[in-house]
């Protein structure tokens, strides 16, 4: 018999919540290269990955000013004075009043001091498909699994969206999931910021979608 989506929960992205920063929307933001080319030199030179909190004030127009470092791992290789050139010089953010004290965590990954792309670990989801997106890409057979997952990879474009995507992985396959949700890729778009405070424009992104399906008479109960 056909299958359907069970109910709106059928889409499954796993978007890790993260401090405070995760409630600010940022209209402007480094890019993954930006981060590359303000990389300490001696945390690039011995390929080490820093994490970084910062607090600042919000200026005019969301401009970051006044940042000072909370916490800095490992210490002694420059990432707090390069968190706070990259805050100050490129993050703005949205609906945030002048003087507001703005906490925010910035996490230079390890990939980009050896030149490699960085991935994303926890991106924050500006837009993703519908229900009814999702149940359209559905592929109209009978029988078969109900519980699939497929997982994109894809590079993050200026904006937020996605492009470049492939799949990574598909359970089970050979059902036609793992082009449907590739098909999805365009609806999908990321915040500039990750969770974690990693640019994600230049950087990859993991994309993992869940289909929970049931027969007709059985999603109608």
């Amino acid at each position: 018999m056909i299958r359907t989506l069970a109910s709106a929960t059928a889409l499954a992205l796993i978007c890790a919540a993260g401090p405070a920063a995760a409630q600010t929307v940022w209209t402007a933001a480094p890019t993954a290269a930006d981060m590359a080319a303000a990389y300490p030199a001696k945390a690039k030179a011995e390929g080490v990955g820093g994490a970084v909190e910062l607090v600042c004030a919000a200026g005019r127009d969301g401009v970051l000013t006044d940042c000072d470092v909370l916490g800095e791992s490992p210490r002694g290789y420059g990432f707090g004075s390069a968190a706070r050139k990259l805050a100050q010089q490129s993050l703005r953010a949205s609906g945030v009043a002048k003087g507001a004290e703005v906490r925010l965590p910035v996490t230079f990954p390890a990939d980009l001091a050896k030149g490699a792309t960085a991935t994303v670990k926890t991106p924050k989801w500006a837009a993703i498909p519908s229900v009814t997106d999702m149940q359209t890409a559905v592929p109209k057979t009978e029988g078969g699994p109900n519980n699939i997952l497929v997982t994109l990879v894809c590079e993050v474009q200026a904006g937020g969206a996605l492009s470049g995507c492939v799949v990574d992985r598909e359970e089970p396959t050979g059902q036609g999931f793992g082009p449907s949700v590739l098909a999805l890729a365009p609806k999908f778009k990321v915040e500039l910021m990750s969770a974690e405070g990693m640019p994600t424009v230049g950087a990859k992104v993991r994309v993992p979608v869940r289909f929970d399906l049931k027969p007709v008479e059985q999603a109608a109960k």
